[in-house]
């Protein structure tokens, strides 16, 4: 969602990347009074619509930002009993009639796919339309089709869409083995709050802390992770942290409850300060020094671009295990430490950081996950985006 959303937010006249690049005043592409079928920009913008999944996550992600959004049926078929596979495929079926009549009336010069699950209705729906169009001799109102893949291995949806693709944009080099042809090397959006981070003392102050101490930020995603909520409260609580070091917490709406409680019933002197939900996470990830996080797409793009090193565990139910692969290539890179969720604990993961903080290793590791970042992604693909068509 955060990479689609991000990508919507620049086409709409946010900036690209500030300081770096903007999207054009003027689309220099195809335009309605050309007859083609795109849509013409309004106040010097492109006309976007993004499309999600029928759920009440999306719906709560997308009602802040004032972008025109429409949503599908769909659900994933991958992994899932019999039984569900059927209710999947209905779900899927009704999607694609759906997305087959909201691309038929938005008539995009541009679909991309960012790889949820609402992704495979709308791309079949669209590459549909471009065959019938092809056939009834109107090329030129052709969509262009892209798929967005952020993570250093291609998922399901993305393989199994790719022959429909015209290009398939992805953030690591790696990719360009699994589509010699179509492979273009964008990066990942980030949200653009990030890219102009406070500074660090600034930061630290903003959010409760103190603003001279080795920060450690440790959070799970929206909704948290449990193995590594369990692993921050175990250590908090069981041992004497050096006075330099101070832990900034974002659990997720599940486990807050229980992690202010546990909190509550320490009697150490440990700096802590624990938080539900950030809506901005660039105080955050300008106060850290490191990073105690899952490993999924946008994590991994949002600690490259703010140079945040990180111990990074991989959520072990992922599909296609593709987090332990965007791990292990920030720890052969020297940007991170990979650690497996079973053997996360408040020991392990105490006695890791001492060994990271005390050797002065979080130097190199800053420069090592820097050398990943790609600041350009969305001033790239809003170019590609916004190119006069052939």
């Amino acid at each position: 969602m955060y990479p689609a959303l991000s990508l919507a937010k620049a086409l709409c006249g946010a900036p690209a990347d500030p300081g770096l690049g903007a999207p054009p005043a003027q689309p220099p592409g195809r335009s309605e009074a050309a007859g083609d079928g795109a849509q013409a920009a309004v106040d010097g913008a492109a006309q976007v619509l993004l499309v999600s999944a029928d759920g009440a996550w999306d719906k709560a992600v997308l009602a802040q930002d004032g972008i025109a959004t429409a949503a599908v049926r769909c659900a994933p078929l991958a992994g899932v009993a019999p039984a569900s596979a059927l209710r999947a495929l209905a779900a899927n079926a009704a999607g694609f009639a759906q997305a087959l009549r909201l691309v038929a009336a938005f008539k995009p010069h541009t679909v991309v796919g960012a790889g949820g699950y609402a992704s495979v209705p709308v791309i079949a729906a669209a590459a549909l339309l471009n065959g019938l169009r092809s056939a009834g001799g109107t090329r030129p109102s052709r969509s262009k089709i892209v798929l967005l893949e952020p993570n250093v291995q291609p998922g399901l949806a993305t393989r199994a869409l790719a022959p429909l693709a015209d290009e398939i944009w992805g953030a690591y080099a790696q990719m360009q083995f699994w589509f010699p042809q179509k492979f273009v090397n964008t990066g990942t959006p980030v949200r653009p709050a990030l890219y102009s981070l406070p500074p660090a003392q600034e930061a630290r102050r903003a959010l409760g802390l103190d603003p001279h101490a080795t920060t450690l930020l440790a959070f799970g995603g929206s909704q948290g992770a449990r193995t590594l909520n369990a692993a921050v409260a175990t250590m908090v609580a069981r041992r004497r942290l050096p006075a330099d070091w101070q832990v900034l917490h974002i659990s997720g709406r599940r486990d807050h409850a229980w992690m202010a409680a546990e909190r509550r019933g320490e009697s150490n002197a440990n700096r802590y300060v624990l938080f539900a939900y950030l809506d901005d996470m660039a105080p955050a990830y300008a106060a850290a020094d490191i990073a105690l996080t899952r490993s999924g797409a946008s994590t991994i793009a949002e600690l490259a671009i703010t140079g945040v090193p990180a111990i990074l565990v991989p959520y072990p139910y992922a599909a296609q295990d593709h987090q332990r692969k965007n791990a292990q290539l920030f720890a052969q890179a020297g940007a991170a430490v990979m650690l497996d969720d079973a053997g996360l604990s408040g020991d392990a993961l105490y006695w890791l950081l001492r060994r990271l903080i005390e050797q002065d290793k979080l130097g190199a590791m800053r420069a090592a996950v820097r050398s990943l970042a790609q600041p350009r992604a969305l001033h790239l693909m809003v170019e590609r985006i916004l190119a006069p068509t052939a």
